[in-house]
């Protein structure tokens, strides 16, 4: 087997559906990539759908967890994944046809650990204005970090690992499952803090292991954006979780707590999101500094003063999902987990 494709999902089934449908149109031989479906505690027709479409695929496996966060998903599928490339993609993503196919060229050099392509944005309502402030570089060079769009031109070449971003997100899973697999990532919004480096931790030490990072031009998937993710409020919530993301990785590097940053510290760190600081909307850029201090702040308060969650951050590695989800705030979520239909990537 070449690939295992995995799709976390929580109650989005018509989302879901979809991006099943996208990997069905898929060029590349259907009895050389397996899917699998990984339920995060959905209570909508979830189950319906991946089982409804089982028999689309020559390989198919439904997974359910209600343990809350993306991290359950990913290392639920690292135990049964068949493929010798682990991918991993989000339920509002569309692989195009030649997506697996674009992979497997880039994989066909054995120095290539991680692989991506152009993460394309497809937007359900008009863009705002204040989106083109976040544009980094111009094509052939542009990324958009607050939606995951990756344009790298239209050349196979190495790229900064990372630049390999969940939404297409590959690897060699023997590597994935020597380094101890993935850190936390999405969370429910009551769980917020929980959030970590996820997929570019493994990224980052993939390639200090001497790994290369590869972007194919083939390897193309369209990231689906809704009305909801276009406010400022999202923006502020995106952040949130991108200061949580930063303040875990300096956490895991020190052992210990760290000084709180100052008003300027965050001020130039927000900075760095922007393509023109000096004519970006004041709003959009407090959005940012509200996101990223929040977050930050906020995460490193429960790591001092909740023993729990300090073993949480410092864990060696998250592969045993039973014993690392043993804080009494993951166990009281999971066994309320059918409060919301909310999808848990939006903060909900």
């Amino acid at each position: 087997m070449d690939f295992t494709v995995t799709i976390a999902t929580r109650n989005r089934a018509d989302s879901l559906k979809e991006g099943l449908k996208s990997l069905t149109a898929q060029s590349y031989s259907s009895d050389r990539y397996e899917v699998i479906v990984a339920d995060n505690g959905s209570t909508d027709r979830t189950r319906d759908v991946a089982e409804g479409m089982a028999s689309d695929f020559k390989n198919f496996r439904y997974l359910y967890d209600p343990r809350p966060g993306q991290l359950v998903g990913w290392h639920r599928a690292l135990k049964v994944a068949r493929g010798n490339i682990a991918c991993f993609i989000d339920d509002d993503v569309r692989p195009e046809a030649g997506w697996l196919a674009g992979l497997a060229t880039s994989y066909k050099d054995p120095n290539v650990g991680l692989a991506t392509g152009p993460i394309g944005l497809e937007f359900e309502a008009d863009q705002p204005t204040w989106l083109d402030h976040m544009r980094l570089g111009d094509h052939g060079g542009m990324t958009l970090p607050f939606l995951g769009l990756l344009d790298c031109g239209s050349s196979a070449r190495a790229i900064p690992s990372n630049f390999v971003w969940g939404s297409n997100f590959s690897a060699r899973l023997n590597l994935i499952k020597e380094i101890g697999g993935f850190h936390p990532c999405a969370m429910p919004g009551d769980l917020l803090h929980f959030h970590g480096d996820g997929e570019i931790y493994v990224g980052r030490v993939i390639a200090a292991n001497g790994y290369t990072a590869a972007y194919h031009p083939g390897a193309s998937v369209r990231h689906i954006i809704p009305r909801e993710r276009l406010t400022l409020a999202a923006v502020a919530k995106k952040f949130e979780t991108t200061g949580y993301a930063r303040s875990f990785q300096a956490l895991r590097q020190s052992g210990a707590e760290y000084q709180n940053p100052t008003d300027d510290e965050i001020v130039n760190i927000s900075r760095r999101y922007f393509r023109d600081w000096g004519g970006a909307p004041d709003d959009l850029k407090q959005a940012v500094i509200d996101g990223l201090a929040n977050g930050i702040r906020n995460h490193l308060h429960h790591f001092i003063d909740d023993p729990d969650f300090r073993r949480w951050v410092l864990r060696d590695n998250y592969l045993d999902l039973d014993q690392c989800y043993d804080h009494p705030a993951l166990i009281a979520h999971q066994a309320a987990s059918d409060r919301s239909e909310k999808d848990w990537r939006g903060g909900a």
